[in-house]
């Protein structure tokens, strides 16, 4: 008699968009013991939030009163918060009575504050409006404020531009003037008509190279979304990539997708992605809400972006007991198309738009793909809760159901795929001492001679 096989419990958690309600430009440090923080844009003060997995967050209240900062009276926008030499320096911009938003900082003891703001002037004044500061800190020590200079009439629309200047050791002054970077030039990035933003940057270092990133198009409208940059240059030139944007709304509930920050997933594996979308995507406009994805690197260095998504997805690696376990396998399939080979199912993008297929396991058999497999095999048994298919980015290779098999199992599981972009179908498998799973495809979702999937997670221990 064939021994039934062991149950694997509990189950992971997951987590789903979106994160925190009412609010926007979102940024995320992480305190030495763990803790992350979040700081959006304020108004006439700014609040914290923390969590310690990034998906759950606790209001802390304020952080820095408007009372505190004696020359402003509104647009408390955009606070980025950095550690330094044992204090938290918060960069944020507030305007005066004049309306111009001028870039000021605050410090604190403590990432929860309060914060005192140290002048009775904005710390910064370049002579013109600036707003979104972002504080980068490279190998050598140095540090730079990258920032963006407000609207201004260029020709006959008017635009934003990004800047940068390198900080003075204590981060209240600069070093030289400032230097531009970047403007609104690419095609995506003009669909605001005759006002024009680059905003909201954000760096990343990896391997020698700068990403710049940062956000286009007007943050009321749809098409707001994220871009990047790069150079081998802290202060540039830079080079706009020239598939932008990695991140932006393209299906109807979703809108207003940017002015993101960065943070590693608490055991350091995973990068995060975490941005304002509209509350309601039909009406835009200042109503948002924190979001989070998870955003990688090709082997060609170029980002991507798996999202938006508004769908269930795996909780931040170092969460809970299980990890996708995936890339231990070793993956085989009935036939590949050139070029797409099932290798691809566990390369870590499963990008919602995929403007070429990359990434994906695309079969070359035609008519609804009957009797198309993938299949999973480890050297040695594992123990697994779910298993997370992720369709094809593009509709005519969407899988629509199939059939999972668990080992020597003569009856599978039935698997269905769900059509919101982005979402997996989650199978519950809850066993112990597995060592192979095989996807059969039933049809697809389109009459079509190809088929395909971007991902397979499998979460074991």
């Amino acid at each position: 008699m064939k021994e039934k096989p062991e149950s694997a419990a509990p189950a992971p958690a997951y987590y789903q968009n979106p994160l925190i309600k009412n609010v926007a430009d979102p940024s995320v440090i992480r305190a030495p013991d763990g803790t992350y923080y979040a700081y959006p844009t304020g108004g006439t003060r700014f609040v914290a939030y923390s969590s310690r997995d990034l998906a759950h967050w606790t209001a802390e209240g304020v952080v820095l009163s408007g009372a505190e900062v004696k020359w402003a009276v509104n647009k408390f926008w955009a606070p980025e918060v950095v550690e330094h030499a044992g204090k938290y320096y918060m960069f944020f911009s507030a305007a005066a009575a004049d309306g111009i938003p001028k870039i000021s900082v605050a410090i604190s003891d403590s990432p929860k504050g309060p914060f005192k703001h140290p002048s009775e002037k904005p710390v910064f004044d370049f002579g013109f409006g600036t707003i979104d500061p972002f504080v980068f800190k490279d190998d050598d020590g140095r540090m730079y404020l990258y920032f963006t200079k407000e609207l201004f009439q260029v020709d006959s629309h008017k635009e934003s531009q990004i800047f940068v200047a390198e900080l003075s050791s204590d981060l209240l002054s600069v070093k030289g003037e400032p230097k531009q970077l970047t403007r609104p030039e690419q095609a995506w990035e003009i669909q605001s008509g005759n006002m024009r933003w680059n905003e909201g940057s954000y760096v990343l270092k990896r391997n020698g190279m700068y990403y710049l990133m940062y956000s286009a198009n007007c943050y009321c409208g749809k098409r707001y979304g994220v871009g990047y940059a790069t150079s081998k240059q802290a202060m540039g030139p830079f080079v706009k990539y020239e598939k932008n944007p990695i991140l932006q709304a393209t299906y109807d509930q979703v809108s207003g997708t940017g002015h993101h920050t960065i943070a590693s997933s608490p055991d350091g594996k995973e990068l995060f992605i975490l941005y304002h979308s509209h509350i309601d995507p039909l009406k835009g406009g200042g109503d948002r809400q924190m979001n989070m994805d998870r955003i990688g690197f090709r082997p060609d260095g170029t980002l991507y972006v798996n999202g938006p998504t508004i769908t269930k997805q795996p909780m931040p690696s170092g969460t809970t007991g299980w990890s996708n376990i995936a890339g231990e396998a070793t993956f085989t399939a009935s036939s590949s198309k050139a070029g797409f080979p099932p290798d691809n199912l566990k390369d870590g993008m499963y990008a919602v738009t995929v403007k070429d297929g990359s990434g994906e396991w695309i079969t070359d058999l035609a008519a609804k793909a009957k009797g198309a497999w993938v299949k999973l095999a480890w050297s040695k048994p594992q123990t697994i809760s779910d298993i997370l298919l992720y369709n094809s980015a593009e509709d005519r290779r969407k899988v629509g159901t199939g059939q999972l098999y668990v080992d020597d199992d003569q009856t599978p599981i039935e698997v269905t795929f769900p059509k919101e972009p982005g979402a997996a179908a989650i199978v519950t498998v809850a066993r112990k001492n597995v060592k192979s799973v095989k996807l059969m495809l039933s049809r697809t979702q389109a009459e079509s001679a190809e088929a395909g999937l971007s991902e397979i997670i499998v979460l074991g221990k």
